[in-house]
């Protein structure tokens, strides 16, 4: 049986993704194999084929910024095309499996950069308002650090820290009003008690969120603070 063509989902304007790979994969069997979520050829372990993986808009510079209580920080990907939009999916259009998808892109790349922590140290994924929470039906920065958790046995806490209600969303503000949104937003629950944390955000911006869990954090008890974000906009 010929395998059944569909457009990707992810498309860059008018044109889709890589359509040569559409081409040449119209005969490949199905098979049960699974399929790369941006062009539909045939994949490997990850639902995304060596090719697009190797397309990815991989971050090779540091975070330009400096942000006070946070010892480093490391972004995989640039915020653009397709990272960008396989975010929006995970994030609006409900897609836990894009999620988790990115974070084993992202635990793989950890791994290859050799981004080894010191133990003792947990996984601190930037907590979502609860009203989001129910409407989107999880978090995404969970399910991103779900495969970086399993990746290096660093367990994920989401009991210490939890997000203040009634908070307008970060995206619909400028740059001087996330700061300010953002600023009080995390408060403690629990005691971490660990030594050092690494939170996991899904993009950095202007990096007012990240700080803000880094605020929250040293003031239970943290001593160092790292930040692994799947993508950066700067």
């Amino acid at each position: 049986m010929k395998a059944t063509i569909q457009r990707s989902t992810l498309d860059d304007g008018l044109k889709p993704y890589n359509w040569a790979k559409f081409i040449q994969s119209r005969w490949l069997l199905s098979g049960g194999h699974q399929r790369c979520v941006l062009c539909g050829d045939r994949a490997g372990v990850l639902a995304m084929c060596d090719g697009c993986c190797a397309d990815l808009p991989w971050r090779d510079r540091p975070w330009q910024k400096r942000l006070a209580g946070i010892d480093t920080i490391v972004a995989c990907f640039e915020f653009g095309y397709p990272i960008r939009e396989l975010l929006h999916r995970a994030k609006y259009g409900r897609d836990i499996a894009i999620a988790r998808l990115l974070g084993e892109l992202f635990a793989t790349r950890l791994r290859m950069l050799g981004h080894t922590p010191a133990m003792p140290v947990a996984l601190f994924p930037v907590p979502t308002a609860r009203r989001r929470l129910l409407v989107r039906g999880y978090n995404q920065a969970v399910a991103i650090a779900e495969p970086i958790s399993v990746e290096f046995s660093i367990p994920i806490n989401v009991v210490s820290i939890y997000k203040r209600r009634g908070l307008p969303p970060q995206s619909k503000l400028d740059a001087a009003s996330r700061r300010t949104n953002i600023r009080h937003a995390f408060i403690v629950r629990r005691r971490p008690g660990v030594d050092s944390a690494i939170v996991i955000d899904d993009v950095i911006t202007t990096g007012a969120t990240v700080q803000a869990m880094a605020r929250t954090l040293r003031a239970a008890g943290v001593r160092n603070v790292h930040v692994w974000a799947l993508a950066a906009v700067a």
